[in-house]
C-alpha cells in the first residue's frame, strides 16, 4: 500500500488484523516468548508469539475500518497478558523535528541500536515510524508514528507479562 498521508484522527488499532505486507522488521527472543515487530509503511505490527497462542496489535490507516485509537488496551492469551497503551501529542515544529532527528541518528548507527528500526515516508523526511525493543523481562517495545502535517507524534507500548 502506498504511503497515505493521514493524522492521527485517521487511525485503527486492531488486536485482531492479519498479517499485512512488511517493509522490514525486527525479530527477537525473550525466553518462551517471540516478537516480531513489523514495519508496515507509516503503520506498524508486533506479533508476539507464546506458548499459548499469538498476541497481536496492529496500528494503521485502514480505508475499510472507522478510525479507532484507544489509549489503553489489553488482552489475556494463554497465561499471557499483552497491554497496549498510546498517547498523542501536538508538538510545535521544532520539536518535533528534534524527536525525528534523534531517532534517525540512532537509527543509522544501527549496530549500535539493533532494536530500533525507523521508515521514513512520504515527501517530509520529519514523517517516520520508529519501532523499537525496550526489555525482554517483561518484553516491552515502543512505537513512534510522526505526522509533521499535523505536528502529532503518537508514541504506543506494548508490554507481554505471565499471569
Amino acid at each position: 500500500m502506498p504511503f497515505v498521508d493521514v493524522s492521527a484522527a485517521s487511525l485503527t488499532f486492531r488486536p485482531d488484523a492479519p498479517s499485512m505486507p512488511v517493509l522490514d522488521r525486527m525479530d527477537r527472543d525473550a525466553g518462551p516468548l517471540r516478537l516480531s515487530l513489523r514495519l508496515l509503511g507509516a503503520s506498524h505490527q508486533a506479533v508476539v508469539a507464546t506458548p499459548d497462542g499469538l498476541i497481536a496489535e496492529t496500528l494503521a490507516y485502514r480505508s475499510d475500518l472507522a478510525p479507532d485509537l484507544p489509549e489503553a488496551f489489553s488482552q489475556r492469551v494463554g497465561s499471557w497478558r499483552h497491554r497496549y497503551e498510546c498517547t498523542v501529542e501536538t508538538v510545535a515544529v521544532p520539536e518535533l523535528r528534534r524527536r525525528v532527528r534523534s531517532l534517525r541518528d540512532r537509527a543509522v548507527m544501527r549496530s549500535d541500536a539493533p532494536d530500533l528500526l525507523v521508515g521514513v515516508f512520504g515527501d517530509d523526511p520529519d514523517a517516520l515510524t520508529a519501532l523499537e525493543i525496550t526489555g525482554s523481562a517483561p518484553l516491552t517495545w515502543r512505537t513512534v508514528h510522526t505526522y509533521p502535517q499535523y505536528g502529532e507524534v503518537v508514541t504506543t507500548t506494548g508490554t507481554v507479562v505471565p499471569v
